[in-house]
């Protein structure tokens, strides 16, 4: 039989786990072993809340600390994400310390549990739209020859959905969606 240890060097050892596990790092981008640019699973609590856990209040602050955790300081204030519609919520946010603003990543929750993200440190990106179905992302595309500050090559857009327990990105997102396909 287990025993529950509560010493303050074992809940430390614990919290360390947890948080190198779940992606932070020494690094600015959120890391996983083998990401997948287009979907993700999610285990644990999360796939197994009934779907009214899903729809409870949002917890601004747990997701705001989770995209903290992972480096990242969320783009909009509290009271702006705390009035989006769920269960599917998109947070944008930075690089932490970074200082050109060329670091960047979407951030997914689902009800209250994490869900994954777009990319690590995309070059730039918006969130178009979100209704709590669906998340419109838009990404300027540079061409090889563009400069940092300008982008030559349109836009594209992703349509991001909740679908079998899982982000499922419309069309496919490339690894960088940043740069047009050469």
């Amino acid at each position: 039989m287990r025993r529950a240890v509560n010493s303050p060097a074992a809940t430390a050892v614990l919290c360390l786990t947890l948080v190198t596990g779940c992606g932070a790092s020494t690094g600015t981008a959120p890391s996983e072993s083998s990401p997948s640019v287009s979907l993700w699973g999610t285990s644990g609590p999360a796939a197994e809340r009934s779907p009214k856990d899903r729809s409870e209040a949002f917890d601004v602050d747990r997701a705001v600390l989770r995209v903290k955790r992972l480096g990242y300081t969320a783009d909009a204030d509290a009271g702006t994400l705390k009035s989006l519609k769920g269960p599917l919520r998109a947070i944008h946010a930075h690089c932490t310390g970074g200082v050109d603003g060329k670091c960047v990543s979407v951030f997914f929750f689902y009800g209250n549990e994490y869900a994954g993200y777009d990319v690590p440190a995309a070059a730039q990106s918006t969130i178009k739209n979100q209704d709590g179905q669906t998340v419109t992302l838009s990404y300027p595309l540079y061409l090889p020859t563009d400069p940092q500050c300008c982008h030559s090559g349109g836009e594209a857009e992703y349509q991001v959905r909740w679908k079998d327990d899982k982000l499922v990105f419309s069309p496919p997102l490339p690894e960088n969606p940043n740069y047009a396909a050469e």
